[in-house]
């Protein structure tokens, strides 16, 4: 499909090209390499099946309310930006594949988790993998705060998000405290989705 041989590109891209300390910091000009693949917890690597599929406002979700930063919810479990993989991992289950790369702005490597629906990616500090980024690869997946998923309405979009965002070549990017939420569009509907976290310097 189009849109996860784009997923794919950008995966790639992320753990080739070294980034300016926003979400895609960490990369370097090594290829990654495939690791041993763990058996997935239900099957076919996919962590969670989305719970409510209903549209709700963004100013009724509990999510949106009080909550500084953005997070991905999956299944029952908030994946928050600069979470401990692990703690991720034993809450969604392990993934289809995981890729890797030295880092080109840490100590350590850099690292891709695969899943079906979402794809992970993670920074290395101390001993840690953090995660730095999460995009959406299908639409069982919706964006926690607003309900957002891929293939949704561009208006539908700037309704639930409002208008304090930058645009930059069919990317809406929203910022909130040390994390941002991408949305691409194409032809008025959102054909990607990322969450990111800016590193600190």
């Amino acid at each position: 499909m189009k849109i996860q041989a784009i997923l794919l590109i950008m995966a790639l891209f992320l753990l080739t090209a070294c980034g300016d300390g926003q979400a895609d910091t960490g990369r370097d000009s090594h290829d990654p390499e495939p690791v041993t693949t763990n058996d997935p917890q239900n099957g076919n690597g996919n962590p969670a099946t989305e719970t409510p599929n209903n549209d709700s406002s963004h100013s009724d979700n509990p999510d949106q309310q009080g909550t500084p930063d953005f997070a991905l919810r999956v299944g029952d479990f908030l994946i928050e930006m600069d979470q401990d993989i692990e703690k991720v991992l034993a809450a969604i289950g392990e993934p289809q594949g995981i890729f890797v790369a030295p880092s080109c702005a840490f100590d350590g490597e850099d690292r891709i988790f695969q899943y079906s629906n979402i794809q992970i990616h993670t920074y290395p500090k101390g001993e840690a993998d953090l995660v730095h980024t999460i995009s959406l690869r299908d639409d069982t997946i919706r964006t926690t705060e607003g309900r957002i998923r891929l293939g949704s309405n561009q208006q539908d979009m700037l309704e639930m998000y409002g208008d304090e965002y930058e645009y930059d070549n069919g990317m809406y990017t929203y910022t909130r405290g040390s994390t941002l939420l991408e949305f691409y569009v194409e032809d008025g509907i959102v054909t990607g989705i990322t969450y990111g976290f800016i590193i600190p310097q």
